[in-house]
């Protein structure tokens, strides 16, 4: 097994609505004077893709019914956040003291369907996710690719919470070219395995994730030496179906 390096991109711009993430990278990579190499992968905070994207909301903006106002009352939250949650859930799965689990339409499922406001400039404005993060991927990927004359995966990544466990953790909610579980068949010792599926792109967004602190300003980075197995298709196979799922 070969070392993995994580490689932070630096000094990375402040995003703001219409800017071309891709066009970023690649002028801070080059302004760093760093370099894609082959097998690296590129692992991006969902947070700059939505901000290019537009999907800053401002709170005054938001229309408000009165089952909400009485749901944000419960949860203590703002009417306003409480409302961006539930146009962005597909299925409220529990109403908590402090928050909501929900399903997104993207079928992740993770506290207040994503609706954040950390790290923006404005405190009355909410941050959504990318409404298609794996188009999202697609496009960055194929771009750089343009420009690098290489393949280079790209994986959007945000921070959830884990049932049973305290604190937050890096996940993927989009990706392109890059095989998002791999299959361990046999062990060490040859014995057959059963359901040991790998979740790779999310264990790749918690390592970028060591680098990607709140306060450092690192948005994107490099995943560099891991011998991952290409695809041309985006995030697959990794939301457990509700049939499959053990808690309902």
């Amino acid at each position: 097994m070969k070392s993995i390096e994580i490689v932070p991109i630096n000094n990375f711009p402040i995003i703001n609505k219409g800017d071309s993430i891709s066009e970023s990278i690649i002028n801070v990579i080059e302004r760093n004077k760093l370099s894609l190499k082959k097998n690296d992968i590129l692992v991006i905070a969902h947070k700059i893709i939505s901000i290019s994207e537009g999907r800053i909301i401002k709170l005054s903006d938001v229309k408000i019914s009165n089952k909400i106002k009485k749901i944000s009352k419960k949860i203590k939250k703002s009417p306003e956040i409480t409302q961006l949650i539930f146009n962005e859930s597909e299925k409220i799965i529990k109403i908590s003291k402090n928050f909501i689990i929900t399903k997104d339409k993207n079928g992740i499922i993770a506290a207040n369907a994503g609706v954040d406001q950390s790290n923006l400039k404005y405190s009355d404005h909410a941050l959504l996710l990318p409404k298609n993060p794996n188009k999202s991927a697609k496009r960055i990927s194929l771009e750089i690719e343009k420009r690098f004359k290489k393949s280079i995966p790209v994986i959007i990544s945000d921070s959830v919470g884990r049932p049973w466990r305290n604190g937050l953790t890096q996940i993927a909610i989009g990706s392109y070219g890059i095989k998002s579980i791999i299959k361990y068949n046999k062990d060490l010792y040859n014995n057959r395995l059963y359901d040991t599926d790998i979740p790779l792109v999310d264990e790749i967004s918690s390592a970028a994730g060591l680098l990607m602190i709140k306060d450092a300003g690192i948005p994107v980075v490099i995943i560099r030496g891991y011998n991952y197995i290409p695809v041309k298709q985006g995030l697959k196979n990794i939301v457990r179906s509700e049939k499959n799922d053990v808690f309902i």
